[in-house]
């Protein structure tokens, strides 16, 4: 990891639930948003998902990457999970092929940097209205 105070350039480690797959992601990153899309609801569990974009030639498996599995849903979004505990840890969108968002859950090392939006809050569940002051968009963020 680096030791710069300027997270947008620091390293970061994460894992998945059960520990079998270890990754590093390294900035400049990309947006940080909440997502209420029923995809990332479903896959996570959760009320939304919330995930950071990273260049993918900046995030490397350091352990496990046989370990994961993927599931491609019909809007084309394709999700890597670890294959043992459920755990998700990736998504990338057919739309930006070089970009991959790491669902920011997964870090184990501190990430200073804060959210910026919610996305595609038409689809949020309706027991959870966020107060958070961020922006809310109703589809992609222009």
């Amino acid at each position: 990891m680096t030791t710069t105070t300027d997270d947008t350039e620091q390293a970061h480690e994460g894992s998945c639930c059960c520990g079998r797959v270890r990754f590093r992601m390294r900035g400049p990153y990309g947006t940080f948003s909440h997502c209420h899309c029923t995809d990332c609801r479903k896959t996570h569990g959760a009320a939304f998902a919330s995930y950071i974009g990273v260049r993918r030639s900046r995030l490397e498996f350091l352990q496990g990457g046989s370990e994961l599995g993927s599931f491609t849903t019909e809007t084309g979004t394709r999700r890597q999970f670890c294959r043992h505990c459920g755990s998700s840890l990736t998504c990338t969108v057919s739309s930006e092929p070089d970009e991959i968002y790491v669902a920011t859950g997964t870090l184990d090392t501190p990430l200073s940097l804060k959210p910026e939006y919610h996305i595609f809050i038409r689809s949020r569940v309706p027991w959870f209205d966020p107060h958070d002051g961020l922006p809310q968009h109703r589809e992609f963020a222009e």
